[in-house]
């Protein structure tokens, strides 16, 4: 070591962040030319992806290589076409698209060093009030944006099944549940249940268009509401997925009341998120999807799960723990007093 320099350290990690971003950035490019749609509908080569999109020769054939070295396309004598992920989530004509969901968030982190400034989010949204009307207002955004939602909450939704007991639960309701995807894989394990979806009357359309979708039409219901303003449906389990980081510490108060409120004795709250641990505060996903909603909401976070359980309890929870879900998700389980 010289002059405070340990010399064995190297920039690897560095270069390593930088060809992330190199990918990142190719894959945002081949979104906005639509390129997977197009070769999903027709593969193509490389001089022909040329000549529709207008490109170079210079650069274009190392740009299509590096998708396919990236999982996104596959190449076949010569001719390319998108992968079975890139066919799911980046052909335009899916309703799994998430390239407007991607490129949404690579303007706001464009715009980070202006939210850590201002502490204000950089995607327009000023007021708690209309934080998803205001950002969604026609068919096509709320499906782009839910979209996005359903690769997110998959993962949880299927784990959720299996991590709680639900033998004695009858009637759940998923708060905020956007297009019904937890909903789906919890009457898919459990087909007792009687699922319900509580969310803004505009996702009703891309929650019933999706529900055919999944074959679920008439397994999994819709509620319309404001869940600050109207009453949350009588349950025995509500979840909360993905919902609290969206919001300041009163509105999570609130939301925590209410699900107490709609709640029957010995009912149970559910509540997901990618909490950040609380005493090494180490976890990179954890600590940067905070940020992330920082630069999208007025008042989001995350928290840690002593601090989610506090607003349960004071809700008039008895009890509050926590266990694993997934990846980086933590389940808080509150349950109320059978008496």
């Amino acid at each position: 070591m010289r002059d405070g320099i340990d010399a064995s350290v190297t920039a690897e990690p560095l270069l390593q962040m930088a060809a992330d971003f190199y990918r990142w950035r190719t894959v945002l490019f081949a979104i906005e030319l639509d390129l997977f749609t197009v070769l999903g509908a027709e593969p193509a080569t490389e001089p022909a992806v040329r000549q529709r999109f207008g490109l170079d020769e210079r650069g274009t054939r190392h740009f299509l290589d590096a998708l396919v070295s990236s999982g996104l396309l596959d190449r076949t004598d010569g001719r390319y076409a998108p992968t079975p992920l890139a066919a799911r989530f980046l052909d335009s004509r899916t309703a799994s698209h998430l390239g407007r969901f991607l490129g949404q968030a690579d303007a706001r982190w464009a715009r980070i060093g202006e939210g850590l400034r201002s502490g204000a989010p950089q995607n327009g949204a000023r007021a708690t009030s209309g934080l998803f009307t205001g950002q969604h207002r026609d068919q096509a955004a709320w499906r782009a944006y839910y979209g996005g939602m359903d690769a997110l909450n998959g993962p949880s939704g299927a784990a959720l099944a299996q991590v709680f007991d639900w033998s004695s639960v009858k009637r759940v309701t998923d708060v905020g549940g956007a297009r019904g995807n937890v909903c789906a894989e919890l009457v898919r394990a459990h087909p007792h249940l009687q699922a319900t979806v509580f969310d803004l009357p505009p996702v009703q359309a891309v929650f019933d268009e999706h529900m055919v979708e999944l074959g679920l039409e008439g397994r999994v219901g819709f509620r319309a509401g404001d869940f600050f303003t109207d009453p949350l449906p009588a349950s025995d389990a509500v979840v909360f997925g993905h919902v609290l980081h969206d919001w300041g510490v009163e509105e999570r108060r609130i939301l925590a009341r209410k699900a107490f409120q709609a709640l029957e004795p010995g009912g149970v709250a559910l509540v997901y998120d990618t909490m950040i641990d609380a005493e090494l505060r180490s976890r990179p996903n954890s600590l940067l999807i905070s940020l992330n909603m920082m630069l999208c909401t007025p008042g989001g976070s995350e928290y840690t799960p002593a601090e989610g359980g506090t607003w349960f309890t004071e809700a008039g929870f008895d009890t509050v723990e926590s266990v694993p879900l997934v990846n980086d998700d933590v389940l808080l389980i509150a349950r109320r007093s059978p008496a």
